[in-house]
């Protein structure tokens, strides 16, 4: 079997560049295991070695520098049987560091091959993570005055259960990427190669130097450390089975009312979190399935937690809905400033048919819908965000009779936190209680 489709060579690499080497060892190592291709992806990111994809015949995905490591364990973890291998560089490495760490320390079983040649080949020469000392490339002419990192020692020290360093010159490289590929855990391959576009003509840096610095630096070389720890995406799923039998059962929602609904209605509720919009929302849509209706609901609010606008739209129809978004509110609830601002947008949705609940304490809004301006604190029940939305729902639901209000009554009382259900139980007797005050106007 083939792993590599040599009628499609030679590699697009530079002359004398060791990555056709590297490359090569792949394809030997694979062959000597014997791994189904269709088990097997290959993942590479930006760098000359991320152009080579296209010769491989498995799978293969391509993406951003540094995220190749993020994209490997995703498919490892969604699928353990596959083999998953990274192509990336030392540039990647630098870029991607915290996941290169990550994905160790967790030993998740993908194998990353590094082919670390000093420098960032495909963007112009520029220095990397491991650029030596007084390394000069094209952003560091005058030599490098960084320490580099030892690749290997991270990986050791985030917990890599197999790390090994090579040269593109051993002779012995794709038996080591084998042993790799065929370890159990996450594994690691670091090998030192020559860039002959940039780093060696800059550094006259050729195979002798190449030995020389790694004795000047003391890097050990060979397999560096190979232990039997068990391997995350296998680990993670052992602990399931009791997991699952935790789990509550997904709430099913039998129809137990009936709705005089005959044409699709959509409700926007606007306000600011910490209002529970989504909640009280939900709780709407949810007495709509109990009610005999389809419902969809869409959700609107800032990347901040307590501050800022929330905005909930619900469609109910007894007709299944794909799509959310609607041109037309039948209903328009707004119950602060925050949601006044975003709600504003929307008041062309209105028709002389709608129906406008606003709380009294926000400016007069002009539109052809009937509007009820409410009083919210005029009722016995204290009024706050715990329950003002559920409040406005239900002082809805009694006004346009778009589904029973016992519908409603009966998903507030199935909350199983007897505090929030109490509150919700409340909210909705104040809505009771205002509507039977309040005129539209």
């Amino acid at each position: 079997m083939n792993y590599i489709d040599h009628e499609k060579k030679p590699f697009p690499f530079c002359p004398g560049c060791s990555h056709h080497v590297v490359v090569d060892a792949i394809g030997n190592a694979l062959e000597k295991i014997q791994i189904d291709p269709k088990k097997v992806v290959l993942v590479s990111d930006i760098g000359c070695m991320g152009i080579v994809d296209r010769y491989f015949n498995i799978h293969t995905l391509h993406g951003l520098h540094g995220r190749s490591f993020t994209y490997a364990c995703g498919i490892k973890l969604a699928n353990p049987e596959l083999t998953v291998f990274v192509m990336v560089g030392d540039g990647g490495c630098g870029i991607g560091g915290h996941h290169l760490i990550n994905a160790a320390r967790r030993n998740i079983g993908i194998k990353v091959v590094c082919f670390n040649n000093f420098n960032f080949g495909m963007t112009g020469g520029e220095h990397s993570v491991t650029t030596p000392i007084a390394g000069i490339t094209n952003s560091t002419l005058s030599g490098s005055i960084e320490p580099p990192f030892d690749l290997c020692n991270l990986v050791l020290a985030s917990n890599g259960s197999f790390v090994a360093r090579k040269t593109a010159f051993d002779t012995d490289l794709s038996d080591v990427i084998s042993e790799a590929f065929k370890h159990d855990g996450f594994s690691f391959v670091d090998i030192l190669e020559i860039c002959t576009a940039y780093y060696m003509p800059l550094n006259d840096f050729k195979k002798t130097n190449l030995m020389q610095m790694i004795e000047n630096m003391k890097l050990s070389m060979g397999i560096l450390r190979n232990n039997d720890i068990p391997e995350f995406s296998k680990k993670i799923r052992s602990t399931w089975p009791s997991k699952k039998q935790e789990q509550q059962a997904p709430q099913i929602i039998k129809k137990r009312f009936s709705s005089q609904l005959n044409e699709e209605y959509s409700v926007m509720i606007a306000g600011s979190a910490g209002q529970k919009i989504v909640s009280a929302a939900s709780n709407l849509a949810k007495a709509g399935i109990a009610s005999g209706l389809y419902a969809s609901q869409q959700n609107d609010y800032p990347v901040t937690v307590q501050t800022g606008h929330s905005l909930s739209e619900i469609k109910l129809s007894k007709k299944r809905t794909f799509y959310p978004n609607t041109e037309h509110l039948d209903a328009l609830i707004i119950l602060s400033d925050d949601g006044l601002k975003v709600a504003k947008k929307h008041i062309s949705k209105l028709s002389s048919e709608s129906t406008l609940i606003i709380s009294d304490k926000l400016e007069a809004i002009k539109t052809k819908a009937k509007i009820y301006q409410v009083n919210f604190s005029n009722t016995k029940l204290s009024i706050t965000n715990l329950n003002i939305a559920t409040t406005a729902i239900s002082f809805l639901i009694n006004i346009n009779k778009i589904i029973p209000a016992e519908a409603f009554k009966f998903i507030l009382e199935s909350i199983s936190k007897e505090k929030i259900r109490d509150i919700n139980i409340k909210a909705y007797e104040a809505g009771i209680s205002l509507y039977s005050m309040c005129d539209g106007r």
